[in-house]
């Protein structure tokens, strides 16, 4: 929500038992000191927080949108990151690294016909789409669900 995903700073709200629980299996070091010193500067700052959450909804929106006209269909999410049946995940993310972008392959979760995709700047989208259709037009099948 607050455009911080690449310090990998989360928090988790809920009953004791749960939160007890995810304190007994979490590593011993799993938030850094820049991370933490991130988060907490960001709290207090609800301006840049309404800010992020309205620019990413509607760069995701955009990206949604070019999605289906490409012909893809992502499933519907309330977060600035989406699951997108492509028929081969590993595939998939393949072709786009030959294009400098990487997307998650949805094998781990359980979900091999998926990728996930995160939201990112305008011309960073603008650039995925134009990926996939370059690939798309590489021959039948290519980087389309099967």
């Amino acid at each position: 929500d607050h455009a911080l995903a690449g310090l990998r700073l989360g928090y988790a709200v809920g009953p004791e038992a749960v939160i007890a629980a995810l304190v007994r299996v979490r590593p011993a070091w799993d938030v850094n000191a820049a991370a933490q010193a991130a988060g907490l500067a960001v709290l207090s700052d609800q301006a840049h927080l309404k800010w992020t959450l309205a620019a990413l909804a509607a760069a995701r929106d955009e990206l949604v949108a070019g999605l289906r006209e490409i012909g893809l269909q992502p499933c519907p999410s309330a977060t600035h990151f989406f699951l997108i049946p492509v028929g081969d995940g590993a595939t998939f993310r393949r072709e786009l690294l030959q294009h400098q972008i990487v997307v998650r392959d949805c094998a781990s979760f359980g979900l091999p016909g998926y990728v996930r995709i995160s939201t990112r700047t305008p011309g960073d989208n603008a650039r995925l789409l134009a990926a996939i259709r370059r690939i798309r037009s590489q021959g039948p099948g290519a980087a389309s669900p099967r």
